[in-house]
């Protein structure tokens, strides 16, 4: 059995950071934001041991300089980038709200933990771009819940007035609820755009412009799990026959059919998109023996023997085998290999068609010296 490579899909958020970490990206400023706000978390952490509101008692400063100086692993991790995935991302998360949280209850002064409470801005950040809306509400309502707590026990030990206390929480609610919020909010209304710039809006498939973006993400993915990649190139057998005897909205309809039936048959794999009237081009990643049964299938996947009209489907496929070390996106090689795919896909088509080319189908995947 053909191992599913369960890395892919992932959840939107994890999936469009994670490929795009490289330098010159927003995403690459996004990482060291965060970096250096967890540093930034420890050094604040120790500077309030030589604070009169700071921690009291062996105990608590014991725990203070313990959690300040454990922090400094993930955030070491964080930066040389081996914090990854979605659970190890979602872990992080909750040990930055339960750092900064266990550290602030430390403090004698209610106030001056109050208004160290601001630091849940920088985990919020964190949840808003590497986790998805629920795990930012999560944070939203365990920061809120903790801020009114020490609201609370501010106006209960008399220590500053009512007054001055309200305002300090409503300064710092503020920051910690609709900060993140609205990040959030503005970034999904970006992120809705962009997503329907690189959709077709027939099949619900990725667009050309997509297919390119997804790539450089399937090509990571098949990096880290020693995988190989196939690119295959979809055309619907006779199609102008198909419009001119049934109408445009019948072949709309072939076409739409087809495209399901793609991504059905390599859900999990990996993906198709739409890139051309009739013609499609499917991604996956697997080992050499999976690649091969599901190109071969291919033609069979798309078809019913039920459908009206008929419509068979001709199949090129080029495979790029792994090769260590290699896990920065190479788009000379990819379009070489979408070339070679179509080139096969053409002769299958002048064959009769309703087959998969499979003749030779390799790219050589150049190897760096490392």
């Amino acid at each position: 059995m053909d191992p599913l490579l369960h890395t892919w899909p992932v959840s939107s958020s994890v999936m469009l950071w994670g490929s795009k970490t490289g330098r010159g990206t927003v995403l690459r400023l996004v990482h060291l934001t965060i970096g250096f706000c967890s540093l930034n978390f420890s050094l604040v952490a120790y500077l309030f041991l030589f604070s009169t509101e700071g921690p009291d008692g062996p105990f608590a400063r014991a725990w203070v300089i313990g959690i300040a100086t454990i922090n400094l692993i993930p955030t070491f991790l964080w930066f040389v980038g081996r914090i990854r995935g979605a659970r190890t991302l979602e872990f992080y998360g909750l040990w930055a709200d339960l750092g900064t949280a266990s550290i602030l209850i430390t403090f004698t002064s209610h106030n001056a933990a109050l208004f160290g409470a601001v630091l849940f801005v920088a985990t919020g950040a964190y949840f808003t771009y590497f986790l998805d809306y629920r795990w930012l509400a999560f944070h939203l309502a365990f920061a809120t819940t903790f801020v009114i707590a020490l609201t609370v026990l501010g106006l209960t030990n008399g220590e500053y007035s009512a007054t001055s206390v309200l305002a300090r929480t409503d300064v710092v609610l503020c920051a910690v609820i609709f900060i993140p919020a609205t990040i959030q909010f503005t970034w999904r209304q970006l992120l809705s755009r962009a997503t329907g710039s690189k959709v077709d809006a027939l099949t619900g498939l990725l667009n050309r412009r997509g297919l390119w973006d997804m790539s450089e993400h399937i090509w990571s993915v098949a990096s880290a799990n020693r995988a190989d990649i196939a690119v295959a190139v979809v055309d619907i057998d006779k199609f102008k026959a198909v419009n001119d005897t049934f109408g445009h909205e019948v072949g709309d309809a072939v076409i739409s059919r087809t495209g399901t039936r793609l991504q059905e048959h390599v859900n999990g794999f990996g993906y198709a998109a739409r890139t051309g009237g009739e013609e499609f081009t499917v991604v996956m990643i697997g080992t050499p023996y999976g690649l091969r049964k599901r190109i071969a299938t291919l033609p069979k996947a798309v078809v019913n023997a039920s459908d009206r009209p008929l419509a068979t489907v001709s199949v090129g496929a080029a495979t790029l085998p792994f090769v260590p070390h290699q896990e920065e996106f190479d788009y000379n090689e990819f379009s070489r290999a979408i070339i070679a795919a179509d080139h096969l896909m053409y002769d299958a088509k002048s064959a009769g068609g309703n087959a998969a080319n499979t003749a030779p189908t390799t790219v050589s995947r150049p190897r760096r010296t490392v």
